[in-house]
């Protein structure tokens, strides 16, 4: 499977305006998007950027696609008001390397992360081999997710991107966790992924560490 996401802050006073061109035009619009599957999006809890967002597909290269180039060429004028509002905007377009547990929880934690040269497979063995299992038999955490970000597809030019101010940050890696309340979540980080772990099984540095609650969802009927 493939994964769009974002994290982003948006402008002073556009809370309502953002909010409700995803609500009500711009996930419908993605999901509509042949190889789209679902919408979803989040709110800090303990976060910077405030806001995250992924959308999952059949595979990343849907996010590459005629249909979906289509798209990003031609944003609708909602689209072209809403997007020069976002700030922090950290974008990435990945493929899923690990998924385990059962559904998703109604609160997620990101961590953002790259490997040190050399030390990916490392990295990876550890995560999913012990971090995850050891997190997922912590009370209330759900699923544990493992994204890898392709970067010629997360590069591609479009007049959606031009219209966001600073460009887009990008991403190597991201681990995903879920659970049932934010206070899981924190212990996990904090006892079972703690930042000298990641170095000494192969992180470049700590990861960026987002704690999230869900406010909309949408899958593709």
């Amino acid at each position: 499977p493939g994964i769009l996401t974002a994290w982003q802050d948006w402008a002073s006073g556009t809370d309502a305006l953002v909010a409700d061109w995803y609500n009500r035009e711009h996930h419908a619009e993605r999901v509509a998007v042949p190889g789209f599957l679902s919408a979803q999006r989040y709110v800090s809890v303990r976060a910077r950027p405030r806001h995250f967002i992924f959308y999952e597909t059949r595979s990343v290269r849907t996010l590459a696609s005629a249909a979906y180039r289509a798209r990003l060429d031609n944003p609708t004028p909602w689209t072209r008001r809403v997007m020069p509002n976002f700030r922090n905007n950290v974008r990435a377009c990945l493929s899923v390397v690990a998924r385990t547990g059962l559904g998703r929880g109604g609160t997620v934690a990101t961590l953002r992360f790259a490997h040190a040269q050399g030390r990916e497979d490392t990295l990876q063995a550890w995560l999913t081999g012990t971090a995850f299992p050891d997190a997922l038999a912590a009370n209330g955490i759900v699923s544990a997710e493992l994204w890898r970000a392709d970067a010629a597809v997360t590069g591609l030019a479009s007049a959606e991107r031009a219209l966001r101010p600073g460009g887009d940050a990008d991403v190597q890696w991201v681990a995903m966790l879920s659970a049932n309340t934010p206070g899981q979540l924190q212990a996990v980080c904090r006892d079972i992924l703690p930042a000298p772990a990641w170095k000494r099984h192969g992180a470049a540095a700590r990861p960026h560490v987002g704690i999230y609650r869900q406010v909309f969802s949408l899958h593709r009927g």
